[in-house]
């Protein structure tokens, strides 16, 4: 067996840390959505019964990543699993979930359309700004984005690794001093209504399967790097 496979397997040694908690979430928050539309569905028309508890699904796995780094990282290691074999696992790992999570809320949205919104006329997954008429095109708009967050926390998780807490806050003090300095910027040389123009009539395909990309590039790039270079 290859130690890129004896990484992989190390980090499936607790799927319901890896895998299920997103999907424990997308349940959690459809059945009190529709318990509460259920009950209050009366007092609200029909074209307002929008939610966002998709959110659930890709906020609950963002530590995810942080735990494999900052627990079965340095466990892998002490096996003898290289830093290179560790990273190409959580690689796969990353686009395994990827394809499971846009494929899986596809469907779960295709039962949302033929159940009439979970039999209470709900919008939780088809919502309009996401909407895609292919199955795979609404797989990518979905699977990418979770990549994309991945990838970022995993970064942040590289980071507190590496350069512990300390390095941690000054990564996020740089962060919002940059996000500052573009801002005003922006705002300066009167671009951001330019900007917010621009995404704004840009293909859904685009915001949310294209641009994402970048971000797996840059933080996940970044992140290879950093544990490449890390100390166990």
């Amino acid at each position: 067996m290859s130690q890129t496979m004896k990484a992989l397997r190390i980090q499936l040694l607790k799927p319901g840390t890896t895998f299920a908690i997103p999907w424990y979430s997308i349940g959690i928050a459809i059945a009190i959505c529709m318990a509460l539309f259920a009950v209050i569905g009366s007092q609200v028309p029909y074209h307002s019964r929008t939610t966002g508890a998709l959110s659930a699904f890709y906020l609950s796995g963002l530590g995810v990543q942080p735990w494999l780094i900052t627990q079965l990282f340095p466990f892998s290691t002490a096996l003898s699993i290289t830093r290179r074999a560790f990273v190409r696992a959580t690689a796969l790992l990353v686009a395994a979930e990827t394809v499971i999570a846009g494929l899986g809320l596809a469907l779960l949205n295709k039962i949302e359309t033929g159940t009439h919104g979970w039999f209470v006329h709900l919008r939780l997954l088809d919502l309009p700004h996401i909407h895609q008429n292919n199955y795979f095109t609404q797989a990518l708009v979905y699977g990418i984005p979770m990549m994309a967050l991945t990838s970022v926390t995993a970064f942040v998780g590289a980071i507190f690794r590496i350069f512990g807490q300390l390095g941690l806050w000054l990564f996020f003090v740089a962060l919002a001093a940059v996000s500052a300095a573009v801002a005003a910027v922006l705002v300066l040389t009167h671009t951001i209504g330019h900007v917010g123009h621009f995404f704004g009539h840009q293909p859904m395909l685009a915001d949310f399967a294209l641009y994402p990309l970048a971000l797996v590039v840059l933080f996940g790039g970044g992140w290879a790097v950093l544990m490449l270079r890390s100390r166990v």
